[in-house]
């Protein structure tokens, strides 16, 4: 079997509401990123305890899953298992998540590898394109983590599911 061109990360991740903030109206201030909370920092790490954490669609708005994420804004942790093949071992991937709404900062097996904040126009709809250093891919089994930060209206991993891909650096 050839290894693929690409990998799909469409489909269900792991997800967790790690500080959620009730919903900030139109005439209330946005929310402040305050930064990563120890609760999301846990879940970032490679081999985190994922008990607890609901299986979602990762390209939708947040608040289309119900119960305590329909009105919520505030920060979630989203995580995705994927295995490398050995043919893409020690090259640079391309990890594609489509736009994230708002901010969040992205992770490969707990190592920080992109990050997108306030100070990046149009933050809610730029589409996350970060590059996962050779050094860290080996063939197998990795964790893709993304802390979101949503400071006001819908949140989450809102990009199209074509945009979710994961592929060698070379090939995009």
């Amino acid at each position: 079997i050839p290894p693929p061109d690409l990998i799909s990360l469409a489909g269900t991740w792991k997800a967790a509401l790690t500080a959620p903030l009730p919903a900030a109206g139109e005439k209330d201030p946005r929310h402040k990123d305050p930064g990563i909370s120890e609760r999301a920092r846990a879940l970032l790490a490679k081999d985190a305890d994922e008990a607890g954490l609901q299986d979602v669609p990762a390209s939708k708005d947040w608040e289309t899953y119900g119960g305590a994420w329909s009105n919520a804004d505030g920060e979630a942790v989203f995580r995705r298992a994927i295995d490398i093949p050995a043919t893409w071992a020690g090259k640079d991937l391309t990890l594609s998540l489509g736009s994230i709404d708002d901010f969040d900062a992205t992770f490969f097996d707990g190592q920080p590898v992109g990050a997108t904040d306030i100070k990046v126009p149009n933050f809610w709809s730029v589409p996350r394109l970060y590059v996962v250093p050779g050094k860290l891919v080996t063939a197998g089994r990795h964790v893709i983590a993304v802390r979101v930060f949503d400071h006001f209206g819908g949140g989450g991993m809102a990009g199209n599911t074509e945009q979710l891909t994961l592929a060698p650096k070379e090939l995009l």
